[in-house]
């Protein structure tokens, strides 16, 4: 399995990795993903092109779809993990968040204030 990239769009095709040994059957879809980062970005795939350069020795055609995907030995890179930093807060969570409280804040102070003049009426209606 070879992939190749042309991020330029100059048909120069330049290795991204090479593995030998993948065996992989016919029928199945291909998925990309990216990711930016904490700024926002949009990545558009134009094209994706497959070409079957070899069958695997021993594999005829109809036998192709029943293959399970394996490979001889995966090589892992070598990278430092970075933990991913915690999403922040953004400026309309904090918002509705702040509205939150102060609404609850003002519905505590309205029912204390109905509480202590119901006890206000209840004290002065009382006959000793």
């Amino acid at each position: 399995l070879t992939v190749s990239h042309d991020i330029t769009n100059k048909r120069a095709w330049a290795p991204c990795f090479s593995i030998d040994g993948v065996k992989l059957p016919t029928g199945y879809y291909f998925g990309m993903s990216a990711t930016t980062g904490d700024l926002s970005d949009a990545h558009d795939v134009i094209s994706i092109k497959t070409y079957e350069l070899d069958t695997a020795d021993g594999v005829s055609k109809e036998e192709r779809p029943n293959i399970q995907p394996e490979t001889e030995f995966v090589v892992t890179p070598k990278r430092e993990h970075k933990e991913d930093p915690e999403p922040s807060t953004s400026g309309i969570k904090k918002f509705f968040i702040g509205l939150l409280v102060i609404l609850g804040i003002i519905v505590v102070v309205l029912v204390g204030i109905k509480i202590y003049q119901n006890r206000q009426e209840n004290s002065r209606k009382r006959f000793y």
